[in-house]
């Protein structure tokens, strides 16, 4: 008959407990806040560096998504072949679009977008702004990209010469909360263009690679472009776009382009060793394809190991906290043992014991998910900044983003929650009621404990072994001699094709802080500089080389620093022809070149160069060699030093760069030379870099992603730190009765704090060796992608393993000190 009662009242409770363990649920959870507190914080972490992550992900995915017909969209690219070695850029010749009309079959729709080249807008001389996004097409680009029309007739103003669509921002930036429909505005590119603007179009969305600030008319006859577009060897930043059919044959397509290629181009080129092609590359792939072609005029394409990157993070943070989670659970057992013996006494089953437990679990998580959208919220904006990006938290207006928050909510408490609630499930009842023993305590279980704890540092400390690593190497990348001086010169814009250089000069030399000036085309390092190719003159090798083209004057090399190794500097008398059309290509011109490109070409001494000439692509013509320095970096430091020529050009100088005294006052410095530069050029604007902050620019992705990697290892070091708590307070708990009998056979306090120490000691060190050789490799294959990098030393790993002992051993010590300076009366009472 007992038996049957019992039965009776365990099912009784099965079927009504719901509300019963609801009750018990958060009675228990308010009742112990320091740990609900500490569950919550780290399922909060993991869960909002999830949902940040998750959005930045979404966001990029999106690139161009938006369009009606983005998934039979193309972009064509141009490809150029020389001694094996491929090429590519997204811009193509601009004659390219007409003849894909013509000779390329059944195709939707072809268009092209072709950059203004100005950079000042001009409504009136007292409303004049920079623009650098100015975008001509023709009407069918509608019909490939989305543009919404808010105002006017925008296929009418597309068709109509000289006629400009503004978005809402710059129509406010230009006319403010006038109607700018049938307003006038103007374009200086050599000469001023007026146009009318006929409609008003929304936003480009931040999710495009052509985020246009206005489109304005093109027609074939307009001069307003660029010059020489009708040429098939000159690319100029148009982008060619195809819309194919459903279904269609790519290779059909890519062969009728191979067949224009080579009638309008390959013909053309007396190069033996050099060919052209074309190539489509969907419009899906153009934000993400970096190594191939790029994003395009102004968005920059990424690489899509970005997105594993922070997908791997994204996981990795999430994965600490479920571990946090079952560390934090287990070690509250024992102050849940003689609950669970009473409850079980009265007729509790296990399953029901489970049901709780879980319950417990995904309230927990419930709550920490509020939390985690709540903090996610906060930090976007943070997250924005750092990334230079305009990612939307819209997760309360996205259904599919709240399910997967609720489907990761009830999927991390079943995780997190199940081994927790099947030990703690399995007290025996009398034991526990005797003294609060569990008898839970078997090897298996602690093994696991102690595995978790492992995992946990194992990824902290590999995350700061990369984050040390990276900081040698951002440090790196600040410091390295670059070939050349760039500190304390400011690079000032200046009007190609307008003559005023020695009137520009004659201004700065009146500022007392103005040491030298120089002009150029560029810096000597910058992504913007002149490629062509070379040889040496009358060799018949028919192989020829890339060189990087820079345009200096005479005070080039000296003001940047260079070191003279054989020669000469171009000096006055070497920069008084200015170079204008292949006719003129039997004029010598001088140069100064770097000992790469001495090698490129098989001098056998730097001697053996001076007075030689060489043949230079550009201009179909010949140079002299005058002079040689050292090997200089160009560009970033993820190439290598390329071979470089230094030759006068005046026509197309765009940059002075200024050096001044070290100890000046900058900004009166700065004021100073802008009244000089307003002086010289009044129909311009003024715009100014500092070399130094222009080079550092380069590496922004390093800088951003070195941020991301400092905040996500301490996030993560702080989730493991809460696992590591959890374990030292089970580790106590479980050992009182132990450390009771050690005190009162003389132990001291300290020798209880290194008893209780010693073990956790030991799990750091398995975790270092574990993550040391993962750590190694992983950043080992990020430094790869860098001609020049630092070496990993053997110090960073102990020092990383340094680190992570002192963090562990402070949070164990709470614990070990607590526990040492218990009295043992207390845990012997029941003996």
């Amino acid at each position: 008959m007992k038996k049957s009662q019992k039965l009776q009242r365990t099912d009784y409770y099965t079927k009504n407990d719901m509300l019963q363990n609801l009750k018990i649920v958060f009675r228990h959870l308010s009742r112990q806040k320091l740990n609900t507190s500490l569950h919550i914080i780290g399922l909060t972490l993991g869960l909002s560096v999830c949902l940040v992550i998750a959005l930045f992900i979404r966001y990029e995915l999106s690139f161009d998504a938006y369009h009606e017909k983005a998934d039979r969209t193309y972009r064509v690219i141009s490809k150029w072949t020389q001694n094996g070695k491929s090429n590519y850029h997204f811009s193509t010749p601009f004659p390219l679009a007409n003849a894909i009309r013509t000779e390329v079959t059944g195709l939707e729709h072809v268009s092209f977008a072709h950059p203004v080249y100005t950079k000042i807008v001009e409504v009136n001389p007292q409303n004049r702004f920079v623009d650098e996004r100015i975008m001509a097409v023709e009407p069918e680009f509608l019909e490939i990209f989305k543009v919404e029309t808010l105002k006017g007739d925008l296929y009418k103003t597309l068709r109509t010469p000289y006629q400009a669509a503004l978005t809402e921002s710059t129509a406010k930036k230009l006319f403010g909360n006038e109607d700018p429909i049938g307003k006038t505005l103007s374009f200086t590119v050599g000469d001023k263009f007026e146009f009318t603007v006929g409609a008003l179009i929304k936003d480009f969305p931040a999710n495009t690679h052509l985020p246009a600030s206005m489109l304005v008319s093109y027609s074939y006859s307009e001069k307003f472009l660029q010059p020489n577009l009708d040429g098939w060897t000159y690319v100029s930043g148009t982008e060619t776009l195809i819309v194919v059919p459903e279904n269609a044959d790519l290779k059909i397509i890519q062969s009728q382009l191979k067949a224009i290629v080579d009638k309008h181009i390959n013909p053309k080129e007396d190069l033996p060793d050099f060919s052209s092609d074309l190539e489509i590359q969907s419009l899906s792939e153009v934000h993400f394809n970096s190594s191939l072609a790029g994003g395009g005029n102004w968005v920059q394409a990424v690489s899509p190991s970005w997105l594993w990157f922070f997908g791997i993070i994204g996981i990795t943070v999430l994965v600490l906290a479920c571990i946090n989670f079952i560390n934090l659970s287990t070690a509250q057992a024992l102050t849940r043992a003689k609950e669970v013996g009473v409850r079980k006494s009265v007729g509790a089953g296990r399953f029901n014991l489970i049901v709780q437990f879980l319950s417990e679990a995904w309230i927990l998580t419930f709550i920490s998910g509020i939390f985690a959208i709540a903090s996610a919220q906060l930090a976007m904006p943070s997250i924005n900044s750092l990334l230079d990006k305009n990612i939307p938290f819209d997760v309360i207006q996205s259904p599919i983003l709240l399910l997967f928050i609720l489907a990761a909510a009830i999927f991390i408490g079943l995780t997190a929650g199940i081994y927790p609630a099947w030990v703690i499930s399995k007290f025996n009842p009398s034991l526990t009621l005797k003294a609060g023993s569990t008898s839970s305590g078997d090897h298996g279980s602690a093994w696991l404990r102690k595995g978790l704890v492992v995992a946990q540092f194992s990824i902290s400390i590999g995350l700061l072994i990369v984050v040390l690593i990276i900081s040698q190497q951002v440090n790196f990348l600040r410091s390295k001699n670059l070939g050349f001086s760039k500190d304390n010169i400011i690079n000032v814009d200046i009007q190609p094709r307008v003559n005023k250089h020695e009137l520009f000069k004659n201004e700065l030399g009146k500022i007392r802080e103005v040491k030298d000036v120089s002009f150029a085309t560029s810096t000597p390092s910058s992504q913007g500089h002149w490629g062509t190719i070379m040889n040496r003159t009358g060799r018949q090798d028919p192989s020829r080389k890339e060189v990087t083209l820079i345009f200096g004057d005479d005070r080039f090399c000296k003001m940047y620093g260079f070191e003279l190794l054989a020669g000469r500097f171009l000096e006055a008398s070497d920069t008084n022809y200015v170079a204008k059309s292949v006719a003129e290509k039997d004029q010598i011109m001088k140069a100064v070149v770097n000992e790469q490109l001495i090698k490129e070409l098989e001098f056998k001494s730097n001697e053996e160069a001076i007075g030689e000439r060489i043949w230079v692509g550009w201009n179909s013509g010949n140079v002299e060699i005058v002079g040689i320095v050292s090997d200089f970096n160009t560009g970033p430091l993820q190439e290598v030093i390329k071979p470089a020529l230094i030759t006068p050009n005046a026509r197309d100088y765009e940059q002075a760069g200024i050096k001044i005294e070290a100890n000046s006052n900058v900004p009166e410095t700065i004021a100073a030379i802008e009244t000089a530069w307003k002086s010289t050029y009044p129909e311009g604007i003024f715009s100014y870099k500092f070399l130094d902050e222009q080079i550092d620019s380069f590496y922004k992705t390093e800088e951003r992603l070195f941020s991301l990697f400092k905040i996500f290892s301490g996030l993560a070091m702080f989730i493991s730190c809460l696992g590591l708590w959890g374990l030292a307070t089970f580790a106590a708990q479980s050992r009182t009765k132990e450390i009771g009998i050690r005190k009162v056979l003389g132990a001291s306090v300290n020798k209880i704090v290194v008893l209780l120490s010693k073990d956790f000691l030991l799990l750091v060190v398995v975790a270092m060796v574990i993550s040391t050789p993962f750590a190694w490799y992983g950043i080992n294959q990020w430094l790869q992608g860098y001609a020049f990098r630092v070496n990993i030393s053997w110090w960073i790993f102990g020092f990383a393993g340094i680190i992570a002992v002192s963090i562990a051993m402070i949070t164990v010590s709470f614990q070990a000190i607590k526990a040492a300076m218990s009295n043992p009366v207390e845990s012997l009472r029941n003996e």
